[in-house]
C-alpha cells in the first residue's frame, strides 16, 4: 500500500539538525521532501561531523543521518529570482517548513503570512530556539547551548561534579520531534481548518517537556535537582551498579513488585517491610545507605552471573552498552533497527515508526548537492530546459555541478 504522506508535497528550507530530524520523518511516511540549500557550501551538516570517503561524495555521517528520503535542490534565496522560485515552490507546497531565526524568512517574502495566500490550507512549520519574541528571542543557539540553559546539563554529571552534556544531540532531536507531531496534527486537521496552520516549535520548549516529570516538585516546590550520576532522581533503585568483572548492569526495580523481587533474590527479604525502604519515598530519604549497600552486593559478582540472577527473579535488568555493541545486540539485529537506504553502503538508524499497512523502509539516500534541482523545477513548475539552463547560468541554482 502507498505510505500514508504519499499525497503530501513539502517544501524544506531547514538546514543543521532540529528541522532536518522532523522532515526526514515526514519522508519516511511517504512525504516528497524538497530540500533546499544554499549554493556553495549548502546545509551545514555538509561540513559537519566525518566525511564519508565510501559514499565517493563529500556528504558527513550527520549529513547523511538526517537527509534520507530527500530531493535535494539548490536555489540561491539571496536574488530576487530565487525567492520567487522559492514562492512558486510553495503554492505547490501542502507543508513548508524552516528553522531559520525569527523574521528571517519574513523579510525574505517566504513567512506565513506571505505564502497562506499562494496555497490554501498551507501547513508552516516555524521552529525557531526562542520563540519570535522575549529578550532571547534573537540569539543564536544550537543543541550544546540549549542543553546549558534549558538545565538539561545541570541536572546531568556524577555526585558532586560539573555538569555534563547529554551525549546524544537530545535538545535539537527532541524540537524535531515535537516539529513533528506538530505538523501531523495541523494536517489532520486541515480539512476542519481550510485556512492552513502555523505550527511553532521553541527548542527551549522542547528541551524542558524532556524533563517534564522533575518540573512540578521543581516549581511548586522550589526543589533544586541534583546531580545523581547513574542513578535516577525519583526512583531507588533505578541504575548501574558495577560488578566484579569491572563490567556494569543496569537495574530498574522501578515498582512494588519488582523490589520485593530484587530483595528475595539478593537474600534480603527484610528490607521489604523495613520502613526505611519499604517504600519508593522511603528509599529516596535513604538513597545513600541503601545504594551503599548494593554497591557492596553486586560488587561481589561478574555482570553475567547477576545478569542471569535477575532475569531469573523478574527484575528488569541489562548490560550497559556502547553503541557499537548496542547496534550489533540480538534484538536490534532482530528488529532491524540499523537499514541501508539506497545503496547497500549507506547504513542508517531505522525508522521506528512501523506499521503493517505500508512499506517501512527507506529507499533514498541523502541527496548529493542539488542532485534533483533540475527534476523539480520541470516536474514541479514546468520550468523547460531552456529556461532552467537560462537561470543556471545566472547563479540562481548554484554552479553547474549544484544544479546538475
Amino acid at each position: 500500500m502507498l505510505k500514508p504522506l504519499s499525497d503530501i508535497k513539502v517544501l524544506d528550507f531547514t538546514h543543521a539538525a532540529a528541522g532536518p530530524f522532523a522532515t526526514m520523518f515526514l519522508g519516511d511516511m511517504g512525504a516528497e521532501i524538497i530540500k533546499i540549500e544554499k549554493p556553495k557550501g549548502g546545509d551545514s551538516t555538509r561540513s559537519m561531523g566525518r566525511p564519508m570517503p565510501m559514499l565517493g561524495r563529500k556528504e558527513t555521517d550527520y549529513f547523511v543521518a538526517l537527509n534520507r528520503n530527500k530531493k535535494g535542490i539548490v536555489l540561491d534565496l539571496g536574488t530576487e529570482q530565487g525567492v520567487q522560485i522559492a514562492r512558486d515552490l510553495a503554492a505547490q507546497a501542502d507543508v513548508v517548513v524552516q528553522n531559520f531565526r525569527p523574521d528571517v524568512m519574513n523579510r525574505m517574502g517566504l513567512g506565513f503570512e506571505q505564502l497562506r495566500t499562494l496555497r490554501q490550507g498551507l501547513i508552516y512549520c516555524s521552529i525557531s530556539a526562542f520563540g519570535t519574541s522575549g529578550p532571547w528571542s534573537a540569539r543564536p543557539a544550537n543543541d550544546i547551548i540549549m542543553q546549558s540553559v534549558s538545565g538539561l546539563m545541570g541536572i546531568t554529571g556524577e555526585v558532586g561534579g560539573g555538569p555534563v552534556r547529554i551525549g546524544a544531540p537530545i535538545s535539537d532531536f527532541s524540537t524535531g520531534l515535537f516539529a513533528l507531531s506538530g505538523m501531523l496534527a495541523a494536517l489532520h486537521a486541515r480539512a476542519s481548518h481550510p485556512e492552513g496552520q502555523h505550527v511553532q516549535i521553541t527548542m527551549l520548549d522542547a528541551s524542558l517537556n524532556m524533563m517534564c516529570s522533575f518540573i512540578p516538585a521543581v516549581a511548586m516546590l522550589n526543589r533544586k535537582m541534583e546531580r545523581l550520576g547513574r542513578g535516577h532522581d525519583q526512583i531507588v533503585p533505578y541504575q548501574a551498579f558495577l560488578c566484579s568483572d569491572d563490567e556494569y548492569v543496569m537495574v530498574g526495580a522501578f515498582t512494588r513488585g519488582f523490589w520485593q523481587n530484587l530483595c528475595k533474590m539478593l537474600g534480603r527479604t527484610e528490607w521489604i517491610d523495613d520502613p526505611r525502604y519499604a517504600t519508593n519515598a522511603a528509599r529516596l530519604s535513604n538513597r545513600v545507605d541503601l545504594v551503599g549497600q548494593l554497591e557492596i552486593i553486586f560488587a561481589k559478582k561478574p555482570m553475567a552471573e547477576w545478569l542471569r540472577l535477575l532475569a531469573e527473579a523478574d527484575v528488569p535488568c541489562s548490560p550497559l552498552y556502547e553503541l557499537h555493541d548496542a547496534i550489533k545486540s540480538e534484538q536490534a539485529e532482530h528488529i532491524g533497527c540499523i537499514n541501508s537506504v539506497g545503496d547497500p553502503a549507506v547504513k542508517v538508524v531505522r525508522s521506528p515508526i512501523r506499521a503493517d499497512q505500508w512499506d517501512n523502509d527507506s529507499h533514498r539516500p541523502a541527496p548529493r548537492m542539488g542532485a534533483d534541482t533540475w527534476t523539480v523545477m520541470n516536474e514541479w513548475l514546468g520550468l523547460d530546459k531552456g529556461r532552467f539552463d537560462e537561470l543556471s547560468n545566472q547563479g540562481i541554482f548554484g554552479t553547474a555541478k549544484e544544479g546538475a
